[in-house]
């Protein structure tokens, strides 16, 4: 009979694989996934590794985006050295062609009316061109998958959105999307050094927030579009509280909202929409797109987004405290800089952590609460069911609560449902008459 402690450590040795014959990786598959951004495809193939599985994306002389297995069937040269032909994808080897659902339609070297062109079916995947990304499913049911969930931010319309990707890691992409589900490491890790706030948001700051964690009130809780964690600082006022929320929307999808990412001290009305989701590259690899709504009205200032600070797995910057010269790390001086500390502490954890030697406590809820997400889609994928859905509205749109900032005691609630967003005109920073600040 199988013990708990042997299914924990079974689930915990599948839980971060990502390849086709895995419990996981078939669970995954029946997401929609990031590929690249619309901008990446032009007149040349794009090579692309996903889900462990080489791929080629392509855009068709027609506008229609391919997405076909990367080595050709017929010698296994790549077709990232092919070539756009108003057919489909032709390998430069040999000159077979395949249109975006995989079908040979050209040989180029045979003999008319040969037989073997229609008895050639490639590697293909389904993808959806929307919001300035490319999507793929990967899943079985590949004439019939099931509506891309629109991700509410590549939605709006009431300011510019910035969409910058090209942070790769060298690691699991669940230490990244177990960072995220874990709110309170913010308060110890991203406290190391004391932040600073430029003097011409400072007057907007409300400095009484507390932020003992043994004070405040902390939440997880499991939604309709993957699960939430919610943080609520007492003030000086009794009846006004800070509100702090980070989200996952599965299946990769993380959110959060102000200036920076979740950073004390901004301790401010200025709900800006801010987060990304991953693109899983194979067991140890997976890159970062970060996504940022900005309005009118939101501060821009000095901490206006210019990238990442990690590009490609190379640290283009230190942290803002002073490199000792005695220190010989990988990551010298790599405090004060949120982006580099997150990525320190992960993949210091390891490519794949050793998940069964960890001991969690009552602050790793968030933590346990994503493992049974991921469990239960699992268990009902390897039973024939589906996972967990990602619930939309009438249009296809998934909205996820990425509330942060000021709100009455008697308006909050704690529960599924989101927060008031930013939408509309809330959480713009204005003056006593009413009128923007940072228009």
């Amino acid at each position: 009979m199988e013990t708990n402690d042997s299914a924990r450590s079974e689930f915990l040795r599948e839980f971060p694989k990502t390849g086709p014959d895995t419990r996981a990786g078939k669970m995954l598959r029946h997401y929609w996934h990031p590929v690249c951004l619309s901008r990446d495809l032009n007149d040349l193939p794009y090579g692309v590794r996903m889900l462990g599985e080489d791929l080629v994306a392509f855009r068709g002389l027609d506008g229609i985006v391919g997405l076909v297995g990367m080595r050709c069937p017929h010698r296994c040269t790549s077709l990232e050295y092919g070539q756009i032909r108003e057919q489909g994808l032709q390998c430069s080897y040999h000159g077979w062609t395949f249109d975006h659902r995989g079908h040979c339609v050209a040989m180029p070297l045979e003999r008319a009316g040969s037989r073997a062109m229609g008895q050639i079916s490639h590697l293909w995947y389904p993808v959806e061109e929307w919001g300035g990304v490319v999507w793929c499913y990967m899943g079985a049911d590949k004439h019939n998958p099931p509506p891309l969930p629109k991700i509410d931010i590549l939605t709006r319309t009431d300011g510019e959105i910035i969409l910058d990707r090209g942070d790769f890691r060298n690691y699991n992409y669940l230490n990244f999307l177990e960072n995220f589900a874990d709110i309170g490491h913010s308060y110890v890790l991203h406290m190391l050094v004391p932040g600073t706030v430029p003097d011409d948001m400072r007057p907007y700051c409300n400095f009484t927030v507390n932020t003992d964690w043994r004070q405040l009130g902390f939440h997880v809780i499991e939604t309709h579009f993957g699960m939430k964690s919610v943080v609520i600082h007492g003030t000086s006022d009794p009846e006004l509280k800070y509100v702090n929320t980070w989200s996952i929307a599965l299946p990769t999808h993380w959110r959060f909202g102000g200036i920076t990412a979740g950073l004390a001290p901004d301790f401010t009305a200025d709900r800006r929409e801010s987060g990304g989701m991953l693109r899983i590259i194979d067991d140890t690899h997976f890159e970062i797109f970060r996504y940022t709504l900005l309005r009118s009205g939101n501060f821009r200032g000095s901490y206006f987004p210019q990238g990442s600070n990690v590009k490609r797995g190379v640290v283009v910057d230190r942290g803002t405290v002073v490199k000792k010269d005695y220190d010989y790390r990988k990551y010298p001086a790599w405090e004060g800089r949120p982006p580099l500390e997150d990525l320190v502490m992960q993949e210091m954890q390891g490519a794949i952590p050793p998940r069964e030697t960890e001991h969690l406590v009552s602050t790793d809820v968030g933590v346990a609460l994503l493992r049974r997400i991921w469990r239960k889609s699992m268990d009902d994928v390897a039973k024939g069911k589906a996972p967990k859905a990602v619930i939309t509205d009438s249009e296809g749109v998934v909205e996820v609560d990425t509330f942060k900032g000021f709100a009455k005691a008697g308006e909050i609630e704690i529960g599924p449902k989101n927060m008031p967003s930013s939408k509309g005109n809330q959480g713009l920073i204005r003056d006593e008459q009413g009128r923007l600040v940072f228009a």
